[in-house]
């Protein structure tokens, strides 16, 4: 870091800093009430409300110490230990568990401070700093002894305002990928759940074993209607640097990363990964993706699914995402849970006629394509922003002489 900027330690430059209650929560959460924030729901500069849990008043009040207030910071402890992110403003009272809280002082802005965590000189410092035998964890006295090189407020605030232009576009994205997800999933609910698909009047109902369908549909099992190609068993000792990048689990959730490792020798064509493909995650996260990351290699653990003639990939894929809950009843184990290909011949789905089912696809195509494109864009500024961010907070860009519109509080 720019060694001009004076050396402080964290705890010099801060107000608070706290752990987030570490303790039993049985019988604690509620279906509504006060935000409960624990470490999955903290993504780098971003809270994730998905899943988030809820406290009584009582409690809350009751946990005074770890309280959060916008502005705050959270840390991540255990699991992914460094990631932060700043409380906003649409959390105006909010708790949290197992997590480093601080609220940051005067002297130091607090999205600069999420965005020291989230940069490689951060992370490793987290690292490093990591305490405990059975389960390694980040705690306060280690946050509160980290030494920075702290800019003058102004630069932070310019640092802090070029990261939250990029943080503001991917937000923006990600809330229109879900607007335009949730329309897709609609459409097929109404279509072929609720069967009230163009021209549904003049068509009558008629038994089946999964109640009343239009006539001349049918029900098939998933197996019936695509074949699931299994990835290739790759070893540890097969991943490297070069070649096509290998596409796991995780690359579902965030794409290809400097991360992801690559394999390149050739394989058989069938576990070949392009654009617009249909992936199924069968172990662990349980559901289903469209490939947007390029060329790549099929890991063991995921099924491509590649539609029988007639049948159209967008329909299929919205069909399993409907179906998604029936498969994870049928998953097992314990550890990582697993959907065994029993399974899919056990699911099935009401197959519409032919005519139903291109309708959707000239429908529902173009939406796909927005939400994948978004997707790709979103991965870019991601990318763009993580090779940016260590450059800004080491002082390797001056951006002195640069004219930067600031917020008043930069988060």
């Amino acid at each position: 870091m720019n060694s001009v900027w004076p050396l402080v330690t964290l705890g010099s430059v801060c107000s608070r800093m706290t752990v987030g209650h570490v303790g039993p929560m049985v019988g604690e959460y509620l279906d509504a009430g006060i935000p409960f924030l624990r470490s999955q729901n903290i993504k780098p500069f971003r809270i994730d409300v998905e899943g988030v849990k809820f406290i009584s008043d009582e409690f809350n009040r009751r946990l005074k110490k770890s309280a959060l207030s916008p502005g705050d910071v959270v840390v991540v402890r255990t699991g992914y230990p460094g990631t932060a992110a700043v409380i906003p403003h649409e959390l105006p009272v909010a708790n949290c568990a197992d997590l480093v809280v601080i609220t940051p002082g005067t002297r130091i802005d607090a999205f600069f401070l999420s965005a020291l965590f989230n940069s490689t000189w951060g992370l490793s410092a987290v690292s490093g700093r990591l305490v405990g035998s059975a389960q390694q964890h980040f705690n306060v006295a280690a946050a509160r002894s980290l030494q920075v090189h702290l800019p003058p407020l102004p630069t932070q605030r310019k640092i802090a305002a070029v990261l939250s232009a990029y943080h503001d576009l991917i937000e923006n994205n990600n809330r229109r990928t879900k607007i335009l997800e949730d329309i897709a999933q609609r459409i097929y609910r109404e279509w072929f759940v609720e069967f009230r698909y163009p021209g549904y009047e003049n068509v009558p109902l008629v038994d089946s074993t999964l109640g009343s369908v239009p006539a001349a549909w049918t029900v098939q099992s998933f197996a019936d209607l695509g074949e699931y190609v299994n990835g290739y068993a790759f070893k540890p000792t097969d991943w490297g640097e070069s070649g096509r990048p290998i596409v796991k689990i995780r690359e579902l959730k965030t794409g290809v990363t400097s991360e992801t490792p690559r394999y390149a020798a050739n394989l058989p064509g069938k576990f070949d990964v392009r654009d617009g493909d249909l992936l199924f995650s069968w172990s662990a996260d349980l559901d289903a993706y469209l490939w947007t990351g390029g060329p790549a290699w099929l890991n063991q653990h995921l099924f491509r699914v590649d539609p029988r003639p007639g049948i159209q990939r967008s329909w299929l894929y919205h069909s399993l995402r409907e179906r998604m809950p029936e498969f994870r009843a049928r998953a097992q184990g314990t550890t990582m849970r697993h959907i065994k290909r029993a399974a899919l011949t056990q699911v099935t789905v009401v197959k519409p006629v032919p005519a139903a089912m291109d309708k959707f696809a000239t429908v529902v195509e173009p939406i796909d394509a927005l939400v994948l494109s978004l997707v790709a864009a979103t991965r870019a500024l991601r990318e763009a922003r993580d090779l940016l961010l260590p450059r800004l907070i080491s002082g390797d860009i001056d951006l002195d002489d640069l004219h930067i519109e600031v917020p008043e509080v930069a988060a």
